[in-house]
């Protein structure tokens, strides 16, 4: 078994019990970091680096919320090395790390909550 790279305790936290609350927020959580997962390796092809700062900058608030620490993380030391540092070495490595995990998170959504494009 994979390692689950989230932990729902703040979305539960925020919810209030309310399960079709959390299931609302996860389907939108995985329908939004596919398509900026999808939006990262399109401007990683084209090198658009602030443009991938911006985007991890919104990934890292949705990884905060679902508990997924080391995405955010990464996601964070992207857009500071892109946007504060002016440091682009090993961004490009980082980056399809980023989009590893994140696809990962997202298939680990989809299998334990079933959640397909149509939810």
């Amino acid at each position: 078994m994979d390692l689950m790279l989230y932990n729902l305790e703040k979305l539960e936290e925020i919810a209030q019990g309310d399960e079709s609350f959390i299931r609302e927020m996860l389907v939108t959580f995985v329908e939004n970091v596919t398509a900026e997962v999808d939006s990262i390796q399109s401007l990683k092809s084209s090198e658009k680096w602030t443009d991938i700062a911006e985007t991890a900058h919104k990934l890292a608030s949705n990884f905060a919320y679902l508990g997924a620490d080391a995405l955010r993380v990464l996601a964070a030391d992207i857009e500071k090395s892109v946007l504060s540092d002016h440091n682009l070495t090993g961004v490009a490595e980082k980056t399809e790390k980023l989009c590893v995990g994140g696809i990962q998170l997202i298939n680990q959504l989809k299998e334990k909550f079933e959640i397909t494009a149509t939810n």
